[in-house]
């Protein structure tokens, strides 16, 4: 039987809530005033792309 873990030691779903705070942070120009937000947001969602597919390529237990 494979072991599993509970969603909140998944770092994927970490790595998702994190992208949606920045998201959400970004729509309602929450971000700091001296950055130009698009840039951010859209460099953040990209990064977090590469991030899911190491991530789901790495993982070892599924989620219970």
């Amino acid at each position: 039987m494979t072991d599993t873990k509970s969603w909140w030691q998944s770092r994927t779903v970490w790595v998702n809530v994190v992208a949606t705070l920045f998201a959400m942070l970004g729509t309602f120009n929450l971000l700091p005033a001296n950055i130009d937000q698009d840039s951010v947001v859209t460099a953040i969602m990209g990064a977090v792309a590469i991030a899911n597919v190491v991530l789901r390529l790495t993982t070892r237990q599924p989620i219970a």
